[in-house]
């Protein structure tokens, strides 16, 4: 009688086990959504991902362990693709729009009027890139609880990068302007091709280069 309650407990925890490592792998497993004409949307293990393409163009949505992904076209190509409990949002009017989310980050990117927009957000952090005209560029990257923000809005270049609990923005709006914002560590960099550099270091490092000067 012992054996045989033992053998079925034994039993029990292998089917608990088992069904928790199939959750877990189900959750990991990409959601992936893919569009060419109209909205295509999925819902499946925590994960959520939505392509949409209004006119023309392509749009790309990834979702995995418990995200959200959604790709937004009006002609040209967005990609989305979110990971480990995070978000991203892609958009594209007549440009590239690529997000990029990791480690419960949030991700968003536009690209119109044949520019280009790319955010990547890791481990906790927050990045945007908008790209809307002239066929400009705008990167934003933030990693370790960080946050960047990047602004194009003529042919012109925008960087932001921000690592290790910073904030670094970088916004660009005249023809062959450009506007590099670094910060890490804990500093703050604003870049930008109409306005002076800001730096505030505090305990890290914060750099400007931009067609307006640059800092320290």
């Amino acid at each position: 009688m012992i054996h045989s309650r033992n053998s079925a407990l034994f039993a029990l925890v292998c089917a608990l086990l088992f069904s928790l490592t199939a959750g877990t792998a189900d959750a990991a497993k990409a959601l992936k959504c893919v569009s060419t004409s109209g909205d295509v949307p999925k819902s499946a293990n925590g994960n959520n991902c939505d392509a949409n393409v209004h006119t023309t163009g392509k749009a790309k949505a990834s979702a995995s362990g418990g995200s959200n992904a959604s790709a937004d076209v009006t002609g040209g190509s967005a990609t989305a693709v979110a990971t480990k409990g995070s978000n991203s949002t892609a958009e594209a009017n007549g440009g590239s729009g690529k997000a990029t989310a990791d480690g419960g980050s949030n991700a968003s990117a536009e690209g119109d009027n044949a520019s280009t927009g790319t955010a990547i957000a890791t481990k906790g952090s927050n990045a945007s890139a908008f790209a809307t005209n002239g066929g400009g560029v705008a990167n934003g990257t933030a990693k370790n609880g960080s946050d960047a923000i990047a602004t194009s809005s003529a042919l012109c270049s925008a960087q932001a990068t921000a690592k290790h609990n910073s904030s670094a923005e970088a916004t660009c709006s005249t023809a062959a302007g450009f506007a590099d914002a670094t910060a890490t560590n804990g500093g703050f960099a604003s870049a930008s091709d109409t306005s002076p550099p800001i730096c505030t270091p505090g305990s890290g490092t914060a750099k400007v280069h931009s067609s307006m000067g640059n800092c320290p």
